[in-house]
C-alpha cells in the first residue's frame, strides 16, 4: 500500500506549485497549489496556515512557494495552452 502511495505522489516532484490567500472567517487562510506539469487537470490544493493580516498572509505564502518549489533542475511552469479556455 505505501508504494502504490509513493507512485501516485510522485507527481509532485514536477508539480508548479502557487499560492492561494483568501479571506474566511475573518483570517487569511493561504493554501498552496500543486499543478502537474505534464497533466494541468491534476491539481492538489493543501491548506497551509491562517494569518490576521493579508500581508503576512502575502509573506508566508511567497516563503512557502518559494521552499516548495525548490528543485534543480529549475521553476517547473505549466503552459497556458494546457488549458483548454473559451473566454465566450
Amino acid at each position: 500500500m505505501k508504494e502504490m502511495e509513493k507512485d501516485d505522489d510522485a507527481w509532485l516532484q514536477d508539480a508548479e506549485v502557487q499560492t492561494r490567500i483568501e479571506k474566511e472567517r475573518g483570517r487569511w487562510v493561504v493554501s498552496l497549489v500543486f499543478i502537474d506539469t505534464k497533466n494541468p487537470s491534476r491539481i492538489l490544493i493543501n491548506e497551509i496556515a491562517d494569518y490576521r493580516s493579508k500581508s503576512l498572509a502575502e509573506i508566508h505564502a511567497r516563503n512557502m512557494q518559494l521552499t516548495a518549489a525548490k528543485d534543480v533542475r529549475g521553476t517547473q511552469k505549466v503552459k497556458k495552452d494546457d488549458y483548454d479556455i473559451n473566454n465566450n
